[in-house]
């Protein structure tokens, strides 16, 4: 049965497998709510309907997409083409493509699994930074619903996995650093320190609000000379 909505304090882990992890009520943008986020298997109907030998390939094919994606392809591009109904399979083709540096593909497939699998989370986390990748933040909030929370997104549901939990926070920290809410932005890398401090996702999002020293001074560098360019007529402007 789902969790009712209440305000709540930040509360320390219940458990190593699961914590209780409430919205920051700091911010008016986050709904007030709270869910469990799990480092155990969820379970997912669709899956479970497969053939056995494909299921105990996923986890297998999910290591090997980020470690030998060229071995892990065909098998994933035979089960995307036998299964185009689980989504979880573009999520590990797409995985594969980046780690083998297949970009064009890549964009390929996270575009086809947002088309096929919209209400998919990690078809809307993957779209939303490939949309961010170019610069078209404005697309983000539609991505989600325009909710900022889970819970909001998904209230059927009570549990999350930690890769839901670390994906979805971090994309949110992204955009709203995207849109110079950083406040709000501050807010998602706290709840990624508190549920996953070592998660490389958690790292991004700390770049992300503190990048270098150079690449603060390249964009104070960038925005000083883009009013210079403005006065300077081009070559091919009239004298």
């Amino acid at each position: 049965m789902a969790t009712k909505k209440r305000p709540t304090r930040c509360q320390p882990p219940t458990s190593s497998s699961a914590s209780r992890v409430p919205q920051p009520p700091t911010s008016a943008v986050l709904v007030y709510t709270e869910y469990d986020i799990t480092d155990e298997p969820l379970d997912h109907r669709d899956i479970k309907r497969l053939p056995a030998q494909v299921q105990a390939r996923i986890d297998e094919l999910y290591e090997l997409a980020q470690h030998d994606p060229t071995q892990a392809m065909p098998a994933l591009e035979r089960l995307v083409t036998t299964y185009p109904h689980i989504p979880t399979f573009f999520n590990h083709l797409s995985i594969a493509y980046l780690a083998a540096g297949d970009q064009e593909h890549a964009t390929a497939c996270v575009r086809e699994a947002y088309r096929r699998h919209p209400q998919y989370l990690f078809a809307k986390i993957n779209y939303a930074n490939l949309c961010l990748q170019h610069g078209e933040s404005e697309k983000v909030p539609g991505i989600f619903d325009h909710a900022c929370d889970l819970k909001q997104l998904y209230p059927h549901r009570t549990r999350f996995h930690v890769s839901e939990f670390t994906g979805f926070a971090w994309v949110m920290c992204r955009y709203f650093c995207a849109i110079n809410e950083r406040e709000t932005a501050a807010l998602y890398y706290q709840m990624l320190k508190h549920v996953a401090p070592r998660h490389p996702m958690t790292k991004q999002a700390k770049r992300t609000l503190s990048p270098p020293f150079w690449v603060r001074w390249l964009r104070t560098w960038a925005e000083k000379r883009l009013p210079e360019q403005a006065d300077t007529p081009s070559r091919s402007d009239p004298t």
